[in-house]
């Protein structure tokens, strides 16, 4: 107690002190000296008056402001707080406004297959009629792609910062993994099939749909309901980055969309033909003759159309 009574009064006599500097400051102002006498009579008591102004400053309520105090302190710190974590979110921002990364994009045409080599290491692998779009560097806490088209990825790994693929509403969501992704705008679905790691797929109001290798996710992009399969031969489906061309219980759609990728040929097929799937190595196969053993796995008939081929028949 006699420690806190000796604060205590240090306290108080640097208050004293520091109202007889504002009292001797308020008489300074008013020049007191420099006034004309008044009389005799009049008769100026400057120490009563400075005795007046100090009981009049005492005699004035004291506001208990430790809560308060308290209180400001934590606000202040959450303020701080706050800011440093809006300017941590925003630091971002405003450097792409100051300092703008180069936005470039990529892309194939019908019949080729190129691949390229993202500023954190990632090799992209473009299929033919596909597109990506990426900045010159990646800032901040993500790396992210726009793709249209298929697309094989080998992403560096990057445990701080997750690799995003974006499809449309659909978004694919990596560390460091390989994958296929394949989302031609013609397509009615996003598809994702893993090598290696674990990814991520997300699509609009749609729960996360987390895949591991040999498995593949169809998004349907109408209603976003995802389809999932196990045991997929990856190898064999991402087999076009090298030169390959094998099919495996795919759609007839699917498959001609690929060989139209592939060649930069339209095929048109009757409506009953579009519920068939194959199953066929087309690697090192002629156009002509990869018709030829479509139109007979289909149990159908397929006829020049100009540069491009009509196929018909009854159907699987």
């Amino acid at each position: 107690m006699r420690k806190f009574t000796f604060l205590r009064k240090k306290i108080q006599a640097k208050d004293r002190a520091l109202q007889e500097k504002l009292v001797h400051h308020y008489f300074d102002d008013l020049q007191l000296n420099q006034q004309p006498e008044a009389g005799e009579n009049a008769g100026f008591d400057s120490k009563e008056v400075y005795n007046r102004i100090i009981n009049n400053i005492d005699a004035m309520p004291v506001k208990r402001v430790g809560a308060g105090k308290k209180w400001m302190v934590a606000a202040s710190l959450f303020a701080v707080a706050s800011l440093s974590v809006l300017g941590f979110y925003n630091r971002i921002r405003i450097l792409d406004i100051v300092s703008p990364i180069a936005q470039k994009q990529f892309s194939t045409v019908n019949g080729q297959v190129a691949s390229l080599t993202l500023a954190d290491g990632t090799k992209v692998w473009l299929n033919g009629g596909s597109k990506i779009n990426y900045p010159e560097a990646f800032r901040g806490d993500k790396r992210e792609i726009t793709l249209t088209g298929e697309a094989f990825l080998d992403v560096a790994h990057n445990a701080k910062k997750a690799f995003i693929v974006h499809t449309g509403n659909i978004r694919t969501q990596v560390l460091g993994t390989s994958f296929n992704i394949k989302a031609y705008p013609e397509d009615s679905f996003v598809k994702v099939d893993v090598v290696t790691g674990k990814v991520g797929v997300v699509a609009s109001a749609a729960p996360t749909v987390f895949l591991t290798p040999a498995q593949e996710v169809t998004i349907v992009k109408k209603n976003h309901s995802a389809i999932i399969a196990k045991d997929i031969d990856v190898a064999a489906l991402s087999g076009w980055k090298d030169g390959d061309f094998i099919v495996k219980n795919m759609p007839l759609p699917e498959v001609l969309n690929a060989v139209k990728h592939r060649f930069n040929v339209l095929i048109k097929a009757d409506a009953n033909l579009t519920k068939c799937s194959i199953s066929a190595n087309f690697t090192n196969v002629s156009l002509q003759n990869i018709m030829k053993i479509i139109a007979k796995l289909v149990k159908g008939k397929v006829t020049p159309d100009g540069t491009n081929y009509q196929l018909k028949g009854k159907g699987c």
